[in-house]
């Protein structure tokens, strides 16, 4: 039995990683904006539209229109972003300033399940 060269192993394991990796993100125009609002519908199913994406440095608003009442937060925003109340019969928009790229996790806590559930992933990418 032969082994395969170090090399090629760490060929295909870099191939795998960069495999995880989101490509793609919004186009030159896109972060040139200096604001951008983000309409987002969450649930205990997911999130509606999808998952949002913005530019490192852009005004985001968040315009949540929810299904149920319940809180919502942003895993690694909670300074900007505390975590804020939503309910079935209101939309509510809060506005923050996108300041540190990656991928944060959005969660939301139906007043029905209180430990919460992830629904989705807010990406901020460098212009």
């Amino acid at each position: 039995m032969t082994r395969a060269a170090p090399w090629v192993v760490l060929l295909a394991l870099v191939a795998g990683i960069a495999a995880c990796v989101p490509t793609g993100g919004p186009n030159a125009e896109a972060c040139a904006a200096p604001s951008v609002t983000l309409e987002m519908a969450p649930s205990p199913d997911g999130l509606a539209p999808g998952a949002p994406s913005v530019c490192r440095d852009q005004e985001v608003t968040l315009v949540v229109d929810s299904a149920v009442d319940g809180v919502l937060h942003i895993h690694g925003y909670d300074s900007e972003v505390p975590a804020f109340e939503v309910s079935a019969d209101d939309v509510t928009e809060i506005t923050f300033v996108a300041g540190r790229s990656g991928q944060f996790p959005i969660e939301f806590h139906s007043a029905d399940d209180p430990t919460g559930v992830e629904v989705g992933v807010f990406t901020v990418h460098e212009p």
